[in-house]
């Protein structure tokens, strides 16, 4: 029978429809009259709903348009909502839901219209597919709410059958967030109903190939291929979205246990099922994005690329942003895969967080982040997101306990259900017991898993902090010891030689012989210190100075300015910042220097700071010689060491140092440093 002769069929009944009504009590019948073509309406709709689209719309307009009871109009109303849900036009869903919820809170509550259960299981319907609209958004939290209302009303209704599917929905929400306690729940709360509604096996599989999944997030692959199997055995039974879940969740089974010849199966039967049906453009591009991933982990990035690529544009389209940052995360691996590390630095800069990430996807990102930064050389991020990995891995397994005593309550209700006809009051008892231990069994499972959290948590704090400190003990050394090779040997020889050598009783050798032995004693009690007053730093490199006097000559010029109203002995400073310039600058700059030597140290105060400037008149700054970044220069290695380690520990302002040649035409290096007033020295 081809679709016109049908068509011509379902009218002719549907006239026979009417004429019956019409012979009838118009203001008794008419009501339930408009109900039953309703509901023949609706089965030809649920029919043609995937093949031909256009024709149950136009049918249900047409409907609309006759029908003359508000019930059943909003009845309609709701199934002509629930057709946008195949073309993945939510908005409209939501459009035409809200309108008969609405209807349904305005209308006299005393209608006995509205308590009836047709209309509660209009009403179920309407929570269902909205529910089913927020699973499609990423929003499974919203999902619960909205099934749990569905299940509510579907109690009161009088399709009872459908409250075993409404359990595998809010199983699958549950299983969406992780939280396999209640998935497990709510599967097994399916069964019970369907064997105690005695439903056929057919109904079932939709549970199976959820308990399939389950146990596959639970990497229990064995258990889950079982379900998987038994869910297979119905896949000719099944209606195009149920073929296309059943072939996409097997084909995860076998990419989660690394089979990805046989995942790449199952996900292209899924593709080919699903392009036969172009209003299914949710399930298209959501099948790409798997296969994307799947070609990405087998080399083939030109096909990973046009699969990435195309449902990348779809899911930015309607805004789907959890499914946007999944597939961003495998933009960043195959741009690494493809050598190209700019782009992946670039898509993880630009992949921003959402709200709800299940732990399948974090795991992934996890794993391609810490791939990424293995390959540029950081490998203690790497490190850090190979630790989340496992920490998320750890906390997946955790939950086999649970669903071990989930699979043997399962069983153990299975099987009552079974002999509850012969044996009704050992049943009951049963269930007593089993109730009992298993609330004792949940308690002892829940004190085990907190006490175990402390433990791990008490573990990870002393275990970060003695890390912690071991780290800056390694820095402290470190610094301790390029501060004390700081001090030039030659310049301590010559300057003790020189001075010796010229002893001769005078009050002036002497006066310099007590100044270096100064200089050498302050050197040592800097060299223990992170920080001092301005004050000290500035007599320090005054002592300096006049001991380097007589090496530099008689025409050698230096002056130390300090703005007036700062208080040198009240502003903190890093050791040796100002003095370790001061001696690149004599020994580099001025040393060997024919003429005039002049060497300028002026404090000033900036903003919420002081700037202090060296500034001297010598060969001028050349970093190709002296140059702290390539290890040319003890002085300022240790310098920029000790500055990055503080800016560090600093999160709002920092010292800011930097060395140039003179701006004001003269030959010459200037060295500039901005330390803040409010600057912390505790590491």
């Amino acid at each position: 029978m081809n679709q016109r002769t049908t068509m011509k069929l379902f009218v002719l009944l549907g006239l026979l429809m009417l004429l019956s009504c019409g012979y009838a009590d118009r203001h008794h019948n008419s009501s339930s009259c408009e109900q039953v073509l309703v509901d023949s309406l609706e089965v030809r709709v649920q029919d043609s709903l995937f093949s031909n689209l256009h024709y149950s719309r136009s049918q249900l307009l047409e409907a609309l348009m006759q029908t003359q009871d508000s019930l059943v109009y909003y009845r309609l109303l709701a199934l002509y909502g629930k057709t946008f849900f195949v073309s993945s036009d939510f908005d409209s869903i939501l459009y035409y839901n809200r309108r008969v919820k609405e209807f349904s809170r305005n209308a006299s509550q005393s209608s006995e219209s509205l308590q009836s259960p047709q209309w509660n299981d209009v009403l179920s319907d309407v929570y269902n597919i909205e529910g089913n609209v927020w699973m499609q958004l990423n929003r499974p939290d919203s999902a619960i709410i909205d099934y749990k209302k569905a299940y509510g009303y579907r109690l009161k209704g009088k399709r009872l059958h459908l409250l075993s599917d409404l359990c595998i929905n809010i199983a699958d929400a549950y299983l969406h967030r992780s939280d396999l306690a209640h998935t497990a729940s709510y599967y097994r709360r399916a069964l019970f109903l369907c064997d105690s509604l005695n439903l056929s096996e057919h109904t079932k599989f939709p549970v199976y190939y959820g308990l399939g999944q389950t146990y596959m997030e639970l990497r229990d692959f064995d258990l889950s291929n079982h379900y998987y199997e038994l869910a297979g055995q119905f896949f000719d039974e099944m209606s195009v979205s149920e073929q296309w879940t059943y072939l996409n969740n097997r084909g995860n089974h076998y990419y989660y246990r690394k089979n990805y010849q046989e995942a790449l199966k199952y996900m292209r039967r899924a593709n080919a099922l699903v392009s036969s049906y172009p209003q299914m453009v949710f399930e298209q591009n959501f099948i790409k994005v798997n296969l994307g991933e799947l070609y990405l982990l087998t080399d083939k990035l030109d096909s990973a690329q046009i699969c990435l690529d195309e449902s990348y544009r779809f899911f930015s389209d309607i805004q789907h942003n959890s499914a946007v940052h999944y597939i961003e995360t495998q933009m960043i691996e195959l741009a690494l895969k493809k050598g190209n590390i700019a782009q992946a630095k670039t898509m993880i800069a630009r992949t921003a967080p959402v709200g709800h990430l299940d732990a399948n996807m974090l795991t992934i990102r996890n794993q391609y982040l810490q791939h990424y930064f293995e390959h540029t050389g950081d490998y203690r991020r790497a490190y850090e997101y190979l630790k989340r990995d496992r920490h998320l891995d750890d906390s997946i397994r955790s939950e086999r306990i649970q669903m071990r005593v989930a699979e043997l309550d399962m069983r153990y209700r299975q099987d009552t259900i079974v002999l509850r006809k012969e044996m009704k009051i050992q049943r009951q008892a049963a269930e007593m017991r089993v109730l009992k231990l298993s609330v004792s069994i949940w308690v002892l499972v829940c004190v085990l898993l907190v006490a175990g959290v402390v433990i791990v948590v008490w573990y990870m704090r002393k275990k970060r902090e003695f890390l912690r400190q071991r780290f800056f003990q390694q820095i402290n050394r470190v610094r301790m010891e390029n501060l004390r090779s700081r001090i030039s040997p030659h310049f301590t020889f010559n300057v003790l030689g020189r001075e010796i050598n010229q002893f001769n009783g005078s009050e002036e050798v002497k006066h310099n012989l007590m100044e270096l032995v100064k200089y050498l004693r302050r050197s040592l009690e800097l060299t223990e210190k992170l920080s001092v007053s301005l004050q000290d730093e500035l007599d320090f490199v005054h002592t300096y100075i006049e001991l380097e006097r007589g090496r530099v000559g008689e025409d050698f010029v230096a002056t130390i300015t300090l703005e007036e109203g700062l208080d040198a002995t009240r502003i903190m400073i890093p050791s040796m910042i100002v003095q370790i310039p001061v001696e690149n600058a004599i020994k580099h700059g001025l040393a060997g220097k024919d003429g005039k030597k002049e060497l300028m140290v002026y404090v000033s105060r900036e903003t919420n700071g002081i700037r202090i400037t060296v500034t001297d008149n010598g060969r001028g700054y050349l970093p190709q010689v002296v140059s702290a970044t390539r290890g040319t220069g003890t002085g300022l290695k240790v310098l920029y060491q000790t500055v990055q380690l503080l800016n560090t520990k600093n999160k709002s302002d920092k010292i800011r140092f930097d060395i140039t040649n003179r701006s004001d035409g003269q030959t010459g290096t200037e060295v500039s440093v901005y330390i803040p007033f409010r600057f912390s020295y505790d590491l």
